[in-house]
């Protein structure tokens, strides 16, 4: 074995320098595309010497598999894995156990059964997802030698994703939480309502026309329960701020009877109704022949006249065609009435801040759920509103955030035998005088010789 180490870093050290040899002009654009490929090259041949390695040595643990009752089945079954270097091809033994048949040496090295791309991919496969689409995705990847279906069925095995708080218990009087639903369509035909739940320190303004909400977390997990939702909300401002601290949270919303739930959670907490939800009350009743009545209604709503707002809208229900417009009118007028306190509280509490729902929403559940001609299953789309919401949140998804199968208890100390075995050639192979009589000399100085001075000082002397 100590011969193949060696070989694959020869074979690397040759191609490296033929990059040389073999160009009669070389600038850096043909050197960058040489490399790559030469590298590539390296890399794949590496993982596949270290698991026909660790298929090797599992065959030499005579003793140990006869303890455990493990015997070879079949020898050199060939099996293929897409890495981020490319594809590779590679042998290994399928072996007997008492509970069945496995190939060893993929469960110690930690490859799924039946799955083509490693672990590394599929978390770029999934990262990528989060912002366009699955067909993208693998396109960006790799090169589109995928299908769409298996970056869904990499999706639908991600854990973890839940906003993690640093744990700093910051000092800050006022939080704001805004929350609402983006709307998305489904398979079925029929629409869901996703919901998000926004916390930020404040709104401040970046330039001209454009503000930000200040150190922004989402939450967002369709199929949830609501009151799950909230306590996850709660949970992590209290492992985040100094709750004993807070001296008020506002919750922005449109007044829908889950967003108000949140009030029984989070402490010294006020209800502020979202202005656009507000102003598009107020357009929907005054739409038509009840135009003349807006600037008035809003002239009230801005005043926070309830009085003046609900004679206006007796006059208008007096004016009204229809019965379905009557019906919308009450309507109105009962929803003001509802969410009069989270209308009144910008006069009574000016600090509760403006609302921002409709742009959390564009930003961080259309821009990926609804904006395209999608329709989302149920199972996805429960799955993509926790993957976006953490992508959005800052996060990148890697190998820890994909369920792997339960490890195989009985396979621990043959996995611990190989690991020992392959540092220990590793740490022989590192003395390349073995090999020096290999006629692969360039001069003075073997590319082995030349490799280990770089490795042992650091850094490559050529």
């Amino acid at each position: 074995m100590n011969t193949r180490i060696a070989q694959v870093a020869q074979d690397f050290i040759e191609k490296y320098y033929g990059i040389f040899e073999n160009s009669n002009e070389l600038n850096l654009e043909d050197f960058e595309s040489s490399l790559f490929e030469v590298s590539n090259k390296f890399c794949r041949d590496s993982i596949k010497l270290f698991i026909e390695m660790s298929n090797q040595i599992i065959l030499e643990q005579k003793e140990v598999r006869r303890s455990e009752r493990i015997s070879v089945h079949k020898k050199e079954v060939g099996r293929e894995l897409l890495t981020k270097f490319g594809m590779i091809e590679f042998n290994r033994s399928y072996f007997k156990t008492s509970e069945g048949y496995a190939y060893l040496a993929d469960k110690v090295v930690g490859l799924e059964s039946y799955d083509r791309v490693s672990a590394n991919v599929s978390a770029e496969l999934v990262d990528r997802a989060a912002k366009m689409s699955y067909q993208q995705s693998v396109e960006e990847t790799v090169k589109g030698v995928l299908s769409r279906q298996t970056v869904m069925k990499k999706i639908r095995r991600t854990q973890g994703l839940e906003p993690r708080s640093s744990g700093l218990k910051k000092r800050i009087e006022i939080l704001h939480v805004v929350a609402d639903e983006g709307h998305v369509a489904m398979q079925s035909g029929k629409n869901r309502a996703v919901p998000l739940i926004t916390v930020h320190e404040g709104i401040v303004p970046v330039s001209k026309g454009r503000n930000k909400c200040l150190n922004t977390v989402h939450f967002s997990d369709y199929g949830k329960s609501t009151s799950d939702l909230w306590n996850e909300v709660f949970c992590w401002l209290d492992e985040e701020y100094a709750l004993n601290y807070v001296k008020r949270i506002y919750l922005h919303g449109d007044g829908a009877n889950w967003i108000k739930s949140g009030l029984d959670v989070l402490p010294e907490s006020r209800f502020v109704l979202d202005r656009y939800h507000l102003e598009k009350a107020v357009k929907s009743v005054t739409s038509g022949d009840n135009e003349e009545y807006r600037l008035p209604l809003r002239r009230a709503v801005k005043e926070f006249d309830l009085n003046g707002i609900e004679n206006i809208l007796k006059e208008i229900l007096t004016a009204v065609q229809s019965e379905n417009e009557a019906k919308k009118v009450l309507e109105i007028h009962k929803y003001i009435k509802n969410n009069w306190e989270g209308i009144l509280i910008r006069r009574v509490e000016p600090g509760c801040g403006g609302s921002c729902t409709e742009a959390q929403i564009s930003h961080v559940l259309a821009k990926r759920l609804s904006r395209n001609p999608l329709g989302w299953s149920e199972e996805g789309l429960k799955y993509m509103s926790r993957l976006r919401v953490f992508k959005v949140n800052g996060g990148r998804v890697t190998t820890k955030h994909l369920k792997k199968a339960q490890e195989d208890p009985k396979i621990s100390d043959i996995k611990k035998t190989v690991e020992d075995k392959i540092k220990e050639l590793f740490r022989e192979a590192k003395d390349f005088s073995t090999f020096e009589a290999q006629k692969c000399s360039m001069g003075k100085v073997t590319p082995i010789r030349v490799l280990m001075t770089g490795i042992n000082k650091g850094g490559f002397a050529f």
